[in-house]
């Protein structure tokens, strides 16, 4: 009558078998971004005037890259100067531009510039980012945003915030 192995050398070769076993499973089940499709959400920023963070993105037609990623936040700006939706203003939209998506649906970004000038008020807005993310379904994507901003300008308007990290959802339909 023949049982399971007992022989260590035996019971150690069949343990690896098995955890190799799993990690090609895992690897098979890692969820990938759908090729060609645009991801919308919203970061965890406390809402201003009822309206959230956005967070946006679409995916290459190979599915490798994440395509003019862009999030909102007001940054360096006081929130109560803002009446509606903040996010409708060119200077609290943040564009980091393509992210390269792994094999394993993970994506990250360190050091990305994004500056804006508002050539009406002659100030200039420099934010810094690092993103890193992972689908966790074909359809649903997670992450945290860390960001510093600089605000130059006239009026002594001059100073700086962050860093502040922020987490997001975005999915696709």
């Amino acid at each position: 009558m023949h049982g399971p192995p007992t022989h260590p050398r035996s019971i150690v070769l069949a343990a690896t078998a098995a955890l190799l076993v799993l990690g090609i499973c895992a690897t098979a089940l890692a969820a990938h971004p759908v090729a060609g499709k645009t991801y919308t959400g919203y970061s965890t920023l406390p809402p201003i005037n009822g309206h959230r963070g956005p967070v946006s993105f679409s995916v290459s037609s190979n599915g490798r890259s994440l395509l003019a990623f862009k999030y909102g936040t007001v940054g360096c700006t006081p929130v109560s100067t803002f009446t509606g939706d903040p996010y409708t203003s060119a200077a609290n939209i943040i564009k980091v531009g393509t992210i390269t998506s792994s094999g394993s649906g993970s994506f990250s970004a360190t050091n990305a510039k994004s500056t804006y000038l508002n050539s009406k008020k002659g100030k200039k807005y420099i934010t810094i980012s690092a993103i890193a993310g992972k689908f966790k379904t074909a359809n649903s994507a997670t992450g945290t945003i860390t960001f510093s901003q600089k605000v130059a300008g006239p009026g002594g308007a001059n100073n700086s915030c962050g860093p502040y990290t922020i987490h997001f959802t975005a999915t696709t339909k």
